[in-house]
């Protein structure tokens, strides 16, 4: 007598690609990256692990959907703001993205752009930048510092670097020796009261005065690398 072999349906039915992503969003955030997996969230949809890769063909393309999916929650900003005000509003959605979704906004590093709602900003990101001043030759450059500097900075302060100091970490600094960290230990006890989105504004004005100063020296070839 055969044996009868189930077999998980290639698409299961009710199960869209928009279900799983928002599952894996919600898994990604209550377990944490490391705790995460493919099995956990066949589990949570209700399916085999191999139907949650019939709509994404491998991990990584899971990775994406779930970072096209925290870009799509940022709203288009004014066209007609000035190009600096464009950018700020821009910049401080990624921030509170990143305070709202601090496991997945880590995905979001991993990709130069996750799909249309992403190139919509990439646009308006042009667009802003060729406002500013800046030639098609250097917007490459600048849109990627721009976008590395806010992504940086977010995970910075999600990941605990940009953050007030501890009684922990003044009682380290004030073992230091005075006479060789006399800067150190008159500083550090000002980070208890440092306000992570002053830092983050902060950082922000010198990027885009750094924008505007490329403006005014005008554009010149980005630098080769000499052997």
């Amino acid at each position: 007598m055969a044996t009868t072999i189930e077999k998980v349906p290639s698409k299961p039915r009710g199960l869209t690609r928009d279900k799983i992503v928002l599952a894996a969003v919600q898994l990604m955030e209550s377990t944490g990256e490391q705790k995460f997996s493919l099995r956990k969230l066949g589990q949570q949809v209700g399916c085999d692990p191999m139907a949650v890769l019939y709509h994404f063909k491998s991990k990584d393309g899971l990775n994406r959907a779930m970072a096209e999916w925290l870009t799509a929650q940022l709203e288009p900003v004014d066209a007609t703001q000035p190009w600096a005000l464009r950018l700020r509003h821009l910049a401080n959605q990624y921030r509170q993205l990143a305070l709202e979704y601090p496991h997945t906004f880590r995905l979001m590093q991993q990709f130069l752009h996750t799909g249309i709602a992403d190139f919509r900003l990439f646009e308006m990101t042009y667009r802003s930048l060729h406002d500013a001043g800046i030639c098609d030759g250097d917007i490459p450059h600048i849109s990627l510092i721009w976008y590395a500097t806010v992504y940086g900075l977010a995970i910075a302060e999600i990941g605990g670097m940009i953050r007030q100091a501890t009684p922990e970490d003044l009682a380290e600094v004030e073992q230091l020796p005075a006479g060789e960290f006399p800067l150190t230990k008159r500083l550090i006890p000002l980070y208890t009261a440092l306000d992570a989105s002053t830092t983050f504004t902060l950082a922000m004005d010198m990027l885009h005065d750094g924008i505007q100063r490329r403006t005014i020296l005008g554009s010149r070839p980005p630098p080769s690398h000499q052997r």
